[in-house]
């Protein structure tokens, strides 16, 4: 029955002249939340090792607040497959920066999903880093 009133209606409106989109409200210009500054993700030692020279993906959900910052929780829509792994990311995000989202001139509350890709660095030992000479066996 709500198929037939909308064909009716629609063709109404095609015999009347009118376009269906003079029907649609003027909708506000939303522009979505962005990221000002992403925290430093800080990986346990033992999954730097573990993902040392890998590329992780994780895809998060977090609400950004009016002021820009995360509002509640921050979700995992895509593991990583390491809860360790996945709780430094989640830090990472409820610690970084974003713009709020705006409709028109207006910040409003909104919803980001954030698709990572985690690039683990080598890890090269402190006394390498420092420049220190390595013993040479003999």
């Amino acid at each position: 029955m709500k198929k037939m009133r909308f064909i009716v209606v629609l063709m109404l409106l095609l015999t009347t002249g009118m376009s269906v989109s003079a029907l649609a409200k003027d909708k506000p210009q939303v522009t979505p939340p962005q990221i000002i500054t992403l925290a430093a993700i800080s990986l346990p030692q033992d999954v730097k090792e573990k993902y040392a020279e890998q590329t992780v993906a994780v895809k998060v959900k977090a609400t950004i607040s009016v002021s820009g910052t995360v509002d509640g929780e921050v979700k995992i829509i895509t593991s990583s497959g390491d809860a360790a792994f996945d709780n430094a990311v989640i830090e990472s995000i409820q610690k970084s920066v974003f713009s709020p989202a705006y409709s028109d001139t207006t910040a409003i509350s909104s919803s980001i999903l954030l698709p990572l890709h985690v690039k683990v660095e080598k890890i090269i030992p402190e006394e390498q880093a420092n420049g220190e000479a390595q013993p040479i066996a003999e």
